[in-house]
């Protein structure tokens, strides 16, 4: 009996297609095929394995062995040489073989590292620069030697006696910390920091920690009637100063023409200035406290103030006839004084404090 095999080209089409679909399925059991001359693989259905099942695990091992506590970069290139070795393999068990191998290392128990004159010398000229430079040598030391760990390498910087640690931070005491807290926006913090004997830095932190700001409440600017105020003076006799210009440029110039736009005001670095250069000038007894607050670090001796007769602190020193006179009445000596005007030439007042 004879059949025929009559076939239509649409059926042989479909047998055709199905034949390539289960040669692309044997290649997905077996092994990848590559191009001539490239390194070899393993087989993609070794990807259902465990990688700690893996017969080739030594191999993976042995390529990730030497990067375990290297930096990050050289981990990366080893991982990709895996992936490319291994197709199908994924990153997070890679990453979780070398968390593996490193927690196998430290129960092996430590590795005593060798440290040369080499290494003391990074050391020692790293820790001299700071904090910054002792991060710098832990990465160098690091990566010159994997065997050595960044505890290892600050206890070998402790036992030189050249570590940046400065030990256990003292306690806040109560006290301090009402003073802190008391003196907050009315001082600066490295002013607080050095009557309290602490760091500028522990001193913001505590402000911080506190809800405070550090930064002082003062305005930038003053105008004359608020200078005279905090020197405690009287209106006229800041302006007389102002006028003859005690008192520096004032803040609020105009740049085009030359003039004051409003009315005149200085800076609080002109006030200090100006306090500094002239404390005689200064009355104790009526200025504002907060006055004294910013000349509290300048160490500044201040003379009593004498009202109407502070004119006599000043002793003037004739350049006529050589006579030393208080206050004023310098003046009307000046002019009256018969010596000899060879010497008129000479600076006619040199102010000498008074005792």
């Amino acid at each position: 009996m004879q059949f025929g095999c009559n076939v239509s080209p649409s059926q042989g089409a479909i047998t055709a297609g199905v034949g390539v679909i289960a040669q692309e399925a044997n290649m997905a059991l077996g092994e990848v095929s590559l191009p001539h001359g490239a390194p070899g693989t393993h087989p993609r259905r070794d990807s259902l394995v465990p990688l700690s099942k893996l017969p080739s695990i030594n191999e993976i091992d042995a390529i990730l062995l030497p990067v375990v506590r290297a930096r990050r970069k050289e981990v990366h290139e080893a991982i990709e040489t895996i992936l490319k070795g291994w197709p199908g393999r994924k990153r997070g068990e890679l990453w979780a073989r070398i968390r593996q191998l490193r927690k196998e290392g430290r129960r092996s128990g430590p590795h005593r590292a060798v440290w040369t004159d080499e290494d003391l010398e990074i050391l020692r000229t790293y820790y001299a620069q700071g904090r910054a430079g002792a991060r710098r040598a832990v990465r160098e030391l690091l990566a010159r030697d994997p065997n050595k760990s960044a505890r290892s390498i600050c206890d070998k910087a402790r036992k030189l006696g050249i570590s940046t640690t400065t030990g256990k931070a003292k306690a806040w005491l109560p006290e301090e910390l009402g003073d802190l807290l008391w003196n907050a926006g009315e001082k600066p913090a490295r002013s607080i920091a050095r009557k309290l004997g602490r760091s500028a830095k522990a001193v913001f932190q505590m402000l911080s920690s506190h809800g405070a700001t550090a930064r002082v409440r003062a305005p930038k600017n003053y105008n004359l009637h608020r200078v005279s105020k905090l020197l405690g003076v009287s209106d006229r006799a800041a302006r007389l100063w102002f006028q003859r210009g005690l008192f520096g440029e004032v803040t609020n110039q105009s740049k085009t023409w030359g003039r004051v736009r409003s009315t005149p005001r200085l800076s609080l670095e002109a006030i200090v200035a100006f306090c500094l250069k002239h404390p005689d000038k200064i009355n104790l007894e009526c200025c504002d406290p907060d006055l004294l607050l910013l000349l509290e670090d300048k160490k500044l001796r201040m003379p009593g103030w004498h009202g109407s007769r502070q004119h006599l602190v000043h002793k003037r020193c004739c350049p006529r006839c050589g006579r030393i006179i208080r206050g004023n009445a310098y003046f009307r000596h000046f002019k009256r004084c018969s010596a000899d005007h060879a010497t008129t030439g000479k600076s006619e007042t040199e102010c000498v404090d008074a005792d």
